[in-house]
């Protein structure tokens, strides 16, 4: 069994590449042109908050410029599935969509983030503040709505690619072990361009995690039968701090997901110690085998 990466993985990977980082060359153009720091005129285009700049380009350009960056990883798969298996590849992914009868175990597995937010908003001691329009924002705003981060952002924007096109491809020449090695890391280092401003050891520590975060959507994906739909939902809950944020005021400016950062961290490596002694080179597990045990 040949463990090299063919041309359509190495094509998929160039591509999400060229995409998101030509696209944060511009977006790092203008940010230079507005006297401001890329970080935070990243967030700012998120927000579609402007105050006191004045960008080059409209808002709605920048923030569908983001939209693509963001989903460069499942353009690039869904590009490679139509050029490489058709319309049949097309159709599998479709079914990887609506894929839903597996363990619940794999539910709650893929809800693991909402636990851990509130384990640590709890050692946080935040009080619960709640209003009928924290509701409506917590599931739509552009900042802090759960639904723009499955649908906008990083769940559906990555994982159509990564686990939708690279996962299954790659798993078919080697084992779930090494191929969650190289999503990882290659998944990592592709976030680069947004973590310029931070210090080695939060870069170091994002790569560790990403790699870690790898294994845990492995074994979400084989445990529930080649299902895109709990990666989606672990990856979507995973990037919803604001949410919390939301009803715990109190937790805004601080550093209160820390903890449960890095309990997600360890919980990750513990995901490719299972995925290891697994050892499976083999197609995903159907969805009769899909049952958490």
């Amino acid at each position: 069994m040949s463990s090299r990466l063919d041309r359509p993985i190495i094509a998929f990977f160039a591509l999400a590449y060229a995409i998101a980082w030509g696209l944060w060359l511009i977006v790092d153009r203008v940010a230079q042109e507005a006297g401001i720091a890329t970080d935070l005129f990243l967030r700012m285009i998120e927000e579609q908050r402007f105050e006191g700049v004045e960008p080059a380009l409209p808002g709605w350009l920048l923030y569908l410029i983001s939209r693509i960056q963001d989903f460069s990883f499942s353009i690039a798969g869904v590009t490679m599935i139509a050029a490489t298996t058709g319309t049949a590849g097309l159709r599998e992914l479709r079914s990887r969509l609506t894929r839903w009868r597996f363990g619940i175990g794999w539910y709650l597995l893929a809800l693991l983030p909402i636990g851990l937010f509130a384990l640590a908003t709890i050692a946080a001691g935040a009080s619960f503040e709640f209003d009928a329009s924290k509701v409506g924002i917590a599931l739509f705003s552009l900042e802090a709505g759960i639904l723009v981060s499955l649908f906008l952002r990083g769940a559906m924007g990555e994982e159509l690619g990564l686990r939708g096109f690279a996962l299954p491809r790659l798993q078919r020449s080697m084992t779930p072990f090494r191929a969650s090695l190289i999503i990882g890391i290659l998944w990592g280092l592709w976030h680069l361009p947004v973590l310029l401003g931070r210090g080695l050891p939060s870069v170091a520590l994002f790569l560790v995690l990403a790699l870690a975060l790898s294994f845990l959507f492995t074994l979400l994906f084989n445990g529930s039968g080649g299902s895109l739909i709990p990666v989606l939902v672990f990856h979507a809950t995973q990037n919803w701090e604001e949410g919390f944020e939301t009803f715990f005021p109190a937790l805004v400016g601080t550093d209160w997901e820390t903890p449960s950062t890095l309990a997600l961290l360890a919980i990750g490596l513990v995901a490719g110690v299972i995925v290891w002694r697994r050892g499976r080179p083999t197609e995903p597990a159907t969805a009769s085998e899909g049952a958490l045990a």
